[in-house]
């Protein structure tokens, strides 16, 4: 780092009004911080981040430098040896007004490595998670999944001990027998029944008899909330758009309940009970308009499966549900424990590369049919795409997902992008035919996203590279578009154009990605905070709110909530009421 980029990350604090997720700020005039081994393991366990030592947070940032920086850097070196996996960080000293500054840029620990924790202390006791500007222990589940991302789980496979092969459905199982015989070949037509199902993991001996496995029975079973009554799945519709709110006449709930019975059934279940409680749409496809349901089932069954099949069947989850919650504004869909393997969230649907903690349970649903005769999954990595296309091909605004570690979590906003303004906005922009990825993609950056290959990508549900970089060159060349930046902060806006009357100006917000933090707030960096800004203030309106609660009005994270927030603040717009960094904290337009 040079002095250039100190000075703008420091810039980029003051502004912020403290240090964040991905800066550690330390004053350390005198000595090492022993404690710094915390926001070390977090920032690693996060998405990496730079440390500052030799600057005052509680005096305005201003440079205090370090007294001995050679033993500052030996020091910060040994500790971040000391941490497993090592960390390898970049550290050096930065001459600031005569000042020694210490600066050291912690690299994310690859996700099927994790978590970084403090050697001389173990997983339990020294991880550490980075969470906005502080550093939080990881609770034992937390630990516990993350240490299983490094084994291959085998909890789908194990015996459930008190089942029977007459706890499986005689009918599916004939079904699926059928059909993995058709299938696969000589090798399953060659065996009986009983073997066949021992081969596929539905069955295995234990105790001297054939019994279920968790993958056999969850797949098969008459009723396996029998063994394990909290593996199922619950559906609430809510009235107003923040749990807790009462609705119009006092209600609580629109709908409550609980959701039992094997995947498959539980799965076309839930799309009756979601379907009762939405309302149908019309949304224009080619010429016509057509009527929708608010979500399409193609998104819907695909949703629901992915959370019931990779979700954590461990003896620590299985006291945890599949948790269904339907919202006026977005549905959530929430499972516990996270992604597993080396897969991050910016993978999901822009790579056919996948990975599932519950492979038998897997292998077996792609040869499980619905009563459609549908087999349940595919098993190809490919269902996540599937949605960002249905989604895009209904004219929907993209999937947010939310990996947590403990828990992972899909939002579905219910919004429409190419309502009628908006496809009238595009003919009046250019009356040539465009694709519906390129619609999609011009209204989100009439909305204030910019976007780049990844983002166009994540947005649209396009899995190629090639394909998406050829339509944003053709709307680059239809001068629809423009792109600016150079390598890593290159992106595509709008093209300056006069405002359309009745429309409203351009903002523009910089996508996010796990990279390097950016070390200055440049203009368009600067224009995306003040959108985040005005999103919060029209959420808050004038009440007074948590930042949970903003959280679940803006459909932003927490980062984003916390960044502008902070911004409000410093600008005089908004005030906190209660202490700092509770929980019970709330704030309250100016």
């Amino acid at each position: 780092m040079d002095l250039a980029d100190l000075e703008s990350l420091l810039d980029r604090c003051r502004s912020l009004g403290g240090d964040h997720s991905t800066c550690e700020v330390k004053k350390s005039r005198r000595g090492f911080p022993h404690t710094l081994w915390e926001s070390v393991s977090a920032l690693a366990n996060a998405q990496g981040g730079w440390v500052i030592l030799g600057v005052d947070e509680k005096n305005d940032f201003a440079v205090v430098g370090v007294e001995d920086p050679a033993q500052i850097e030996s020091q910060l070196a040994a500790m971040c040896s000391d941490l497993e996996p090592p960390v390898r960080s970049e550290i050096c000293t930065v001459q600031v007004g005569g000042e020694s500054v210490v600066t050291s840029y912690i690299p994310p620990t690859p996700r099927d490595q994790r978590p970084c924790y403090r050697r001389s202390l173990g997983p339990y006791a020294g991880s550490r998670i980075r969470v906005a500007d502080g550093d939080r222990k990881f609770t034992d589940y937390e630990v516990s999944v993350l240490l299983a991302n490094r084994t291959v789980p085998r909890q789908d496979t194990a015996i459930v001990p008190d089942a029977v092969l007459a706890d499986l459905n005689q009918d599916l199982l004939n079904a699926f027998l059928g059909r993995v015989r058709d299938t696969k070949g000589e090798i399953f037509r060659r065996v009986d029944d009983e073997r066949a199902l021992m081969m596929l993991n539905v069955v295995k001996l234990g105790d001297g008899q054939v019994r279920p496995t968790l993958a056999g029975l969850l797949a098969f079973g008459t009723y396996p909330q029998t063994f394990e009554p909290q593996l199922d799945l619950t559906f609430v519709a809510y009235p107003t758009s923040v749990p807790g709110v009462l609705g119009a006449v006092g209600e609580r709930f629109i709908e409550n309940r609980a959701i039992d019975g094997p995947i498959p059934l539980m799965v076309s279940e839930c799309i009756r009970v979601l379907k009762r409680n939405m309302k149908r749409r019309s949304i224009i496809t080619g010429i016509y308009r057509v009527d929708e349901w608010e979500y399409p089932e193609e998104v819907l069954r695909e949703a629901l499966v992915n959370a019931l099949v990779h979700r954590d069947y461990s003896d620590q989850a299985k006291g945890m549900q599949v948790q269904v919650e339907m919202y006026p504004d977005r549905l959530v869909i929430r499972n516990p424990g996270g992604l597993y393997g080396p897969v991050g969230v910016n993978d999901l649907g822009t790579s056919t590369v996948s990975s599932s903690r519950n492979r038998a349970l897997l292998k077996i649903l792609e040869d499980t049919p619905y009563v459609d005769g549908h087999m349940v999954c595919e098993n190809r990595g490919s269902g996540i795409a599937r949605i960002r296309i249905a989604l895009t091909e209904a004219g929907m605004e993209p999937p947010r997902f939310l990996d947590e570690i403990a828990s992972f979590t899909a939002e579905f906003p219910n919004h429409t992008l190419l309502d009628a303004e908006a496809l009238a906005w595009l003919q009046r922009l250019d009356d040539r035919p465009l694709t519906r990825s390129q619609m999609t993609a011009l209204i989100s950056m009439r909305n204030g996203t910019a976007m780049t290959n990844s983002a166009y990508r994540l947005a649209t549900g396009i899995q190629d590279s090639r394909v998406a970089t050829k339509e944003l060159k053709e709307m680059v060349d239809r001068n629809l578009i423009e792109l600016k930046g150079t390598r890593g902060g290159a992106a595509y806006y709008l093209t300056a154009r006069k405002p359309i009357h009745g429309e409203h100006p351009l903002q523009v917000e910089l996508p996010t990605t796990a990279a390097e933090p950016p070390l200055s707030e440049a203009p368009a960096e600067a224009a995306a905070a003040a959108t985040l800004g005005e999103r919060v203030l029209r959420a808050m309106g004038d009440k007074e709110l948590s930042r949970a609660q903003l959280q679940v009005l803006t459909g932003l994270n927490q980062a984003q909530v916390v960044q502008a927030l902070q911004r409000l603040k410093a600008q005089g717009r908004v005030e906190m009421v209660g202490r700092p960094r509770s929980r019970n904290a709330r704030w309250r337009p100016l």
